[in-house]
């Protein structure tokens, strides 16, 4: 994968499909978040999200602790973050 957010433009619409990696490239990938557009908020603890496809994945805990990475899917948006 690439280290940088990928850009691609749509046929329709004029939004742009992006991937980010946040484990490839986190300087790069923190000028982003990701966004529910059921709940309208931020998917918190994000390490990589496809708006295109509507994939994405979490950190969390298993039942013993260890971390983990859960990989789930849904109405996404990939945004530039407001500084």
């Amino acid at each position: 994968m690439e280290a940088r957010p990928e850009t691609k433009p749509r046929a329709r619409g004029g939004f742009g499909v992006t991937t980010i990696d946040f484990r490839t490239d986190p300087a790069t990938a923190r000028r982003h978040r990701v966004v529910s557009l059921v709940t309208r908020a931020d998917i918190p603890d994000i390490v990589w999200a496809d708006d295109e496809t509507g994939c994405y994945a979490v950190r969390g805990r298993d039942v013993k602790g260890n971390r983990i990475v859960v990989e789930q899917s849904g109405p996404i948006r990939i945004v530039s973050a407001r500084r």
